[in-house]
């Protein structure tokens, strides 16, 4: 990671006994490139039927261009965390469905957030309300599920490989002054590292 903490850019993994991988990666180019991109990816454990925490922000100087959060499933897609999940997205009614790329319709729940073009105060007031109350209740929920699944690392794996298809992460990262090569490790060892 040492390699990818910089000026600008920091990532950050923990591990606990509730979860097996938390990644926050924030890279602020406003000065720059006029840029602020923010990630957070939580898995449970393997023997964890829990979902996958996912919310990413990609914002220009004077707006959200793009917000996206989700419960992806990863063992249950009926784990009463989906539920709660699923209840706290009908409330928002800003909410739009959207056409996913098949990459991510193998992957995000039918309840996924998106969010375009925000710099309304309202509605980035309920966005940041919304992120802080899912992670709050997904780190809360999480380990309540530990050592009730028989082994999630296909399904993880799968989450991985899938969004390692995303075409947009390596063209912003390469557009923030990457090299192809370390984008490539970055996407493949640090965001969506495979378990082996």
């Amino acid at each position: 990671m040492d390699r990818f903490n910089s000026p600008g850019w920091v990532n950050r993994v923990w591990t606990s006994r509730s979860y097996r991988r938390a990644h926050v990666d924030v890279v602020d180019a406003r000065e720059t490139k006029g840029l602020w991109m923010m990630h957070c990816c939580i898995f449970p454990h393997t023997h964890n039927p829990a979902p996958i925490f996912g919310f990413d922000v990609i914002a220009g100087k004077n707006k959200i261009t793009g917000c996206f959060y989700d419960f992806s499933a990863a063992g249950d897609p009926q784990h009463a965390m989906m539920d709660w999940f699923r209840n706290e997205a009908d409330k928002l009614q800003w909410r739009k469905e959207r056409v996913l790329p098949d990459w991510a319709q193998r992957i995000f729940s039918k309840s996924m957030v998106a969010a375009a073009n925000v710099s309304d105060e309202e509605e980035l007031a309920q966005i940041v309300v919304m992120a802080k109350n899912g992670v709050a209740h997904y780190l809360k929920t999480v380990g309540e599920t530990n050592n009730t699944a028989q082994d999630t690392t296909y399904h993880q794996n799968y989450y991985a490989q899938n969004q390692k298809q995303n075409p947009h992460t390596p063209r912003v990262m390469v557009s923030l002054g990457l090299s192809e090569e370390d984008v490539h490790v970055f996407i493949q060892e640090c965001l969506f590292p495979e378990i082996s």
